[in-house]
């Protein structure tokens, strides 16, 4: 097996630290159209899974859970006094997968280990695998997620996901080459395009391992690891500008209004989330063919809009 045949179904899942979960429940609820997840992944009592409806998505240790389809959950906010990203999932096939997965990675020289039984219990998954990139930052093999349907969008919106995963995620990392032989080498997934607009590897990569045009991307400006962007895609224009709408009369400082990116023709606004990190709503993500072709930008990113987004704007808020 070789990495590029790992059987991904993107990005299942995003933990982030805050100092304050419930600002971030109430601005993913509010603003983002979230819903508080139904229970929370843990240690179960007597064998059944944990619904607990009426603590509006706070786990007893004061982690907020959201979720936006039928899995149980998909961001996890964590109490911290220092915000970042904790970790983030990336969702395989079936459990046999994970093991397969494992074994081709490990064969490329990755320190990969399976999760415990107690790491698994804290993600609801019946499979699971751990690892870090070259920034460091925590990897997270799964599968076999709970799923405990329900999903009804505060604002009635909805997400694109299923087979495509959770949006995307935007990674600063120190250094993009060696992450770019991480990504594309160890775990198996393939670039869709890239842009660079500074010396010493300056720039962003734009990596798949489903049909949506990036479920990863790569930033390097500095000599910083974390977390640049969340991205989740709805189903609808309309979810768009009423997330805009929604935002705005919350005051919630908008990065960059709304426009279209050149690369995979997203329409997308971006606005600052509790935690510093631009959060992006987005729809009409590209889906990429079997004859896609990488590419390298220049000129400018975005067909139109997007006013605000430039290099500036890519530096670290926090």
């Amino acid at each position: 097996m070789e990495p590029r045949d790992i059987a991904y179904a993107g990005l299942g899942y995003v933990g982030i630290d805050a100092v304050d979960p419930v600002a971030w429940r109430d601005f993913a609820t509010q603003v983002c159209g979230l819903m508080p997840a139904n229970g929370f992944p843990g240690a179960r009592k007597g064998g059944a899974v944990s619904i607990d409806i009426e603590a509006g998505g706070i786990a007893p240790d004061g982690t907020a859970f959201l979720k936006m389809d039928d899995h149980q959950w998909r961001l996890a906010v964590h109490p911290s006094k220092q915000p970042g990203l904790r970790y983030f999932g990336l969702e395989l096939r079936d459990v046999p997968e994970v093991a397969r997965a494992s074994e081709c990675i490990a064969a490329r020289g990755a320190d990969i280990r399976a999760g415990s039984d107690d790491e698994r219990a804290a993600r609801g998954v019946e499979a699971l695998s751990v690892l870090s990139d070259s920034a460091g930052h925590r990897v997270e093999l799964f599968a076999g997620p709970i799923r405990d349907r329900g999903f009804l969008s505060p604002s009635g919106a909805e997400f694109k996901t299923g087979g495509l995963g959770v949006g995307h995620i935007v990674l600063y990392v120190p250094d993009v080459e060696s992450a770019l032989v991480f990504y594309r080498e160890t775990l198996g997934f393939e670039r869709s395009d890239y842009m660079t607009f500074g010396p010493g590897g300056m720039g962003i990569h734009f990596l798949r391992c489903t049909k949506r045009h990036h479920s990863v991307a790569l930033l390097q400006v500095g000599d910083i690891a974390g977390v640049q962007h969340l991205m989740f895609e709805n189903t609808s224009l309309d979810d768009v500008g009423r997330a805009l709408d929604r935002a705005l009369s919350r005051e919630i400082p908008i990065t960059s209004f709304l426009g279209r990116h050149r690369n995979d023709q997203t329409v997308s606004f971006y606005m600052q989330g509790p935690s510093g990190f631009d959060v992006e709503i987005g729809w009409d993500g590209l889906i990429i063919g079997d004859d896609w072709v990488e590419n390298e930008f220049a000129g400018g990113g975005d067909e139109w809009g997007h006013h605000g987004l430039d290099a500036a704007a890519l530096q670290p808020k926090v």
